[in-house]
């Protein structure tokens, strides 16, 4: 037979057997983890550090991953209350949906240091659409601190001194009298509040050290509790705030110079220490306004009779109005941490009404409404951890809901998808779902107390 017709039996019959050969079968995507720490190593004590988080599942996410909080013996690491990022990318053909946050790590010695291996439970659509459940284990980082061969560093840690290491630390003051041709004009007995805010950018406000300030001799200084912020709207970037109240009381008539407040920091690009300062202030204290009145031979003196000298009665009228003076500071000095303390706590419930189950309900419906995809879905997350203690997807599953699911899934679909979608949200239909599912928790009222007691207790 001729090589010819071999070739043209032996083809068919390659074809087959490679059809029929069990080739192993591709295995299905899964979630992706990546970590990535912003800073070169070893990075300084004190330095804010960036870890970022990348989370990379199949399709989209059908609820946003929890980041969980990470403890590193000897070394703080924080999850600002930040917008998490949202991104897309095609790994080996297959379309990932991205999502990443940023940790604040700040090591408080030197050493080395290891992230845990936290895991991360994910949520993510499937490829026929169907909910799917993973998780990704971060894996293990390490990030070195320690003074990076600075002596200047070095020297600053061996005296006790804490530099904190920023781009820079800035430094400003306000005072609650406006100075006079630079001078700031008072009488004996006053007191001048000086107010000093220290900002450290890319820095969170617990870090900040306080600054130093002193006193000249003949004046007190009081300091009452700094006040921390890490999204002060006054402030000229990110980075964290600490306001700093120092109050002066001049006893006596004199020429006076606040010594300036300054900070220590430390460039961590150039490893060299640096100092920020607010101006000193000079003060002129006058004499006490009252003076006069209480000195022999003022205008305000009488004689008694046969006799000169102040009348014994304005004597003790001025004695009882310097004691119930002295009374009044002392009794204003030791309730005023406490109103402070009060007001701090009135604040705090507040703050917990407006972040309650009712309110985040209310800002999903909100967010529907203004057809806000990203705030809903970020409303709608923290509403179902707080009214269910679970995600969005899932508490939509359990209530049985076609146009709920559908609702949510869509949402999601919106965000995370692999594929953009040109067309704008409509969130009436999920604002519409939650009105026949959430109902606001019912405001209990106080029975009215009977005006008039019982005739025959």
């Amino acid at each position: 037979m001729p090589a010819r017709a071999w070739l043209r039996r032996a083809v068919p019959l390659v074809l087959l057997a490679a059809c029929l050969w069990p080739w192993p079968a591709r295995a299905a995507a899964g979630p992706i983890v990546r970590v990535d720490v912003g800073a070169h190593q070893p990075v300084l004590v004190g330095q804010q550090v960036g870890i970022d988080v990348t989370i990379l599942a199949p399709n989209y996410f059908l609820s946003a991953p929890e980041f969980p909080p990470l403890a590193v013996p000897g070394a703080v690491v924080t999850l600002p209350d930040a917008r998490a990022v949202n991104s897309t990318e095609t790994i080996d053909g297959v379309a990932y949906a991205g999502i990443r946050k940023t940790y604040a790590f700040t090591a408080e010695q030197d050493g080395e240091f290891r992230l845990p291996a936290a895991t991360i439970r994910v949520t993510y659509a499937g490829d026929d659409g169907a909910p799917r459940e993973g998780s990704v284990t971060l894996p293990v980082i390490t990030i070195r601190a320690g003074t990076g061969g600075s002596s200047t560093a070095a020297a600053a840690a061996t005296a006790g001194r804490r530099l904190l290491p920023v781009a820079r630390l800035s430094v400003t003051q306000t005072l609650d009298h406006d100075p006079d041709h630079g001078v700031v004009r008072l009488h004996a007995g006053d007191a001048l509040v000086r107010t000093v805010t220290t900002f450290a950018p890319q820095t969170q406000a617990m870090m900040i050290v306080p600054p130093h300030a002193g006193s000249p001799r003949g004046v007190r200084m009081f300091r009452g509790d700094a006040r921390l912020s890490d999204q002060a709207q006054a402030a000229p970037g990110a980075g964290g705030t600490r306001i700093d109240t120092l109050t002066y009381v001049f006893e006596r008539p004199g020429t006076y110079t606040l010594p300036a407040v300054t900070a220590d920091w430390t460039d961590p690009a150039t490893r060299q220490p640096a100092s920020s300062e607010a101006p000193a202030v000079k003060v002129e204290v006058a004499a006490a306004r009252n003076a006069g009145s209480l000195a022999p031979g003022g205008p305000s003196a009488g004689a008694l009779p046969g006799e000169g000298g102040l009348p014994w009665r304005t004597l003790l009228s001025g004695a009882g109005a310097l004691l119930g003076a002295a009374v009044l500071a002392l009794l204003w000095r030791r309730l005023r941490p406490r109103l402070a303390r009060l007001q701090q706590r009135r604040a705090e419930r507040r703050r917990a009404r407006a972040e309650g189950v009712d309110a985040r309900l209310a800002a999903t419906l909100r967010a529907c409404r203004a057809g806000d995809a990203a705030a809903a879905s970020q409303a709608l997350g923290g509403w179902t951890r707080a009214a269910h203690g679970t995600t969005p997807a899932a508490w939509a599953e359990v209530a049985d809901d076609a146009g709920l699911v559908a609702a949510v899934t869509g949402l999601q679909r919106h965000l995370y998808g692999a594929a953009p979608v040109p067309s704008a949200w409509d969130g009436n239909p999920l604002a519409q779902a939650l009105g026949r599912h959430a109902r606001p928790a019912p405001v209990r009222r106080r029975r009215a107390e009977p005006a008039l007691p019982p005739l025959n207790p």
